[in-house]
């Protein structure tokens, strides 16, 4: 049985949340975040202790496990919110203005106020509540119970946005295969802009930024940037620099 995570950053009876995103490092589609208050251990059902030692990063939980905890954490959470930014939001404001807002949205989105705020990684809030912690955590979703959570609930929704999308649209899983690639910036998702050009939710800003520091989307697929001002730059943006980032982009 998979150790448990902490459930709490301080046993102070502080209403925590945990807060992560999915979809960042996509070429395709829009952001989302999501934000879960767990319950304290005295109000635990049995439900909730069979649960919990599978609360854990959603990238190590199989995707037909990973949709059936999304469904247990939104009926036994305390509280949860889910927020999105759209592909043109993150090629206006930039992919990190969107990483934040997404996290704010989604907090937006909840009933309760937190007390203290965990997020995964090294970005915090734009407009934290009046008086409540923030702590930004890098590896938050595999410490501690809430960041598990709320990473499972964005990757899932994040996945079935999509996959409602291309039901709808299905000449978008023919072009650029966004089903098995889920928006990243695979071989075949690349080959597909080069076929095809870009689909309206294409991060034209985004992918002219990995233009310009890897190979693989060739600079005829994307439409001209009017300012150099307007590529994000790599030193500018602490996650961006992470190895898991650069890998996806190869």
């Amino acid at each position: 049985m998979p150790t448990m995570l902490s459930l709490r950053y301080e046993e102070d009876g502080k209403l925590e949340v945990g807060i992560d995103e999915a979809g960042r490092g996509c070429f395709w589609g829009d952001l989302y975040a999501a934000a879960v208050i767990w319950p304290d251990e005295m109000n635990w059902t049995d439900e909730h202790r069979r649960l919990a030692p599978d609360l854990r990063d959603s990238k190590k939980i199989a995707p037909k496990k990973r949709e059936r905890i999304y469904e247990d954490i939104k009926r036994l959470a305390l509280d949860y919110g889910i927020g999105s930014c759209t592909a043109a939001e993150i090629d206006e404001f930039g992919v990190q203005w969107a990483n934040v807002e997404a996290f704010q949205r989604a907090l937006d989105n909840m009933a309760f106020a937190p007390e203290r705020i965990l997020i995964d990684g090294v970005l915090g809030l734009a407009r934290p509540p009046e008086g409540a912690e923030v702590h930004t955590i890098i590896e938050g979703d595999a410490q501690y119970m809430c960041i598990a959570a709320a990473s499972i609930l964005a990757k899932v929704a994040h996945d079935q946005w999509l996959r409602n999308i291309c039901e709808t649209e299905p000449d978008l899983e023919q072009k650029y295969g966004l089903l098995s690639c889920k928006g990243y910036g695979t071989a075949s998702h690349r080959a597909g802009i080069e076929a095809n050009g870009l689909d309206r939710r294409h991060r034209r800003r985004f992918i002219k930024f990995a233009c310009l520091t890897h190979e693989g989307v060739p600079h005829t697929a994307l439409p001209p940037i009017k300012r150099a001002t307007e590529v994000q730059k790599i030193e500018d943006d602490p996650i961006l620099q992470k190895p898991m980032f650069i890998r996806r982009l190869k």
